[in-house]
């Protein structure tokens, strides 16, 4: 054994491992790779730029590849999120990035880069020259159901003595005469028949007075918690993709949209994960039929 690792060590062949500095980037400009030459460092990076230099070796390959970076704006929280809804209201529509990003009141440059991600995610397909649309509204729906981010920044819970639909209207009416938005959502933004299981929290999002809103429904700060305020998060709370855009009107007042609700379903766990589950079924058989290749 000894003399063959002492024939390995002579073979010419052999090189001596080397531990050198190297700097590893997704792209290096020109001025970082002639720093990196000037100071003997290595360098790679996502282009296919490769340089060495050590002792009697010297290599340096400039790469071209294209870099294709992932936009790093979120789907499923904050600004991204008034598209997700905007495209799951109008799931058969095509849209334009100007559109969209005055749909939802968010940069050009911001609601390119959320379509490019939902692009490359595979939930929307198309181009700048005939519009963007949605390839699988349901698998977005579920996607943003398992993503666990909240709509709401606080969800406090209250015990409400009665939940009665003229209660309802006429709580939201108080707090609309008092200049204070709302919009319904768990149980109080179903409609008779949607219901599917039964012991589900009621609940509202509330911009403005939690007072207000306490005195109005009548609610107590005590268990059995069966009624939840939430507030929206700061992107969420508008008409422009939020949480009160294509509100649902219901008879005792504007509920969330369809697909909101089964999130905020999702998330209130226990058995308001089936009727999540119920309401994403719902979600399907509405979405339209089309002959257009996809």
């Amino acid at each position: 054994m000894r003399e063959q690792l002492q024939r390995r060590d002579a073979e010419p062949r052999s090189l001596p491992a080397l531990r050198l500095p190297m700097l590893v980037t997704d792209s290096a400009s020109a001025n970082v790779i002639d720093l990196c030459e000037r100071e003997e460092l290595g360098l790679i990076d996502m282009r296919g730029t490769f340089f060495l230099r050590t002792g009697s070796t010297f290599i340096r390959v400039q790469g071209h590849r294209p870099l294709e970076r992932t936009p790093r704006e979120p789907l499923f929280h904050g600004k991204g999120c008034r598209l997700v809804r905007v495209l799951l209201q109008s799931p058969d529509q095509r849209w334009t990035i100007r559109a969209l990003s005055e749909q939802t009141q968010t940069s050009y440059s911001y609601a390119h880069g959320v379509t490019t991600r939902l692009l490359k995610e595979g939930f929307v397909e198309g181009g700048r020259s005939v519009g963007f649309r949605l390839r699988d509204p349901v698998a977005l729906l579920r996607a943003w159901l398992t993503s666990d981010k909240p709509t709401a920044v606080t969800r406090e819970g209250f015990n409400a003595p009665s939940t009665t639909p003229d209660l309802l209207h006429k709580a939201h009416a108080l707090l609309t005469s008092q200049g204070i938005r709302s919009t319904f959502t768990l149980a109080s933004a179903l409609r008779p028949d949607e219901r599917s299981v039964s012991g589900i929290p009621h609940g509202i999002y509330l911009s403005g007075s939690l007072e207000a809103a306490l005195t109005a429904f009548g609610l107590r700060r005590m268990t059995p918690h069966n009624f939840f305020v939430l507030r929206p998060e700061p992107a969420a709370e508008t008409e422009a993709g939020g949480v009160y855009h294509a509100q649902r009107l219901l008879p005792h007042g504007p509920g969330v949209a369809l697909p909101q609700l089964a999130v905020d379903f999702h998330q209130s766990g226990g058995r308001g994960t089936e009727q999540a589950e119920e309401l994403v079924r719902r979600f399907a058989r509405t979405l339209p039929l089309s002959d257009e290749p996809r």
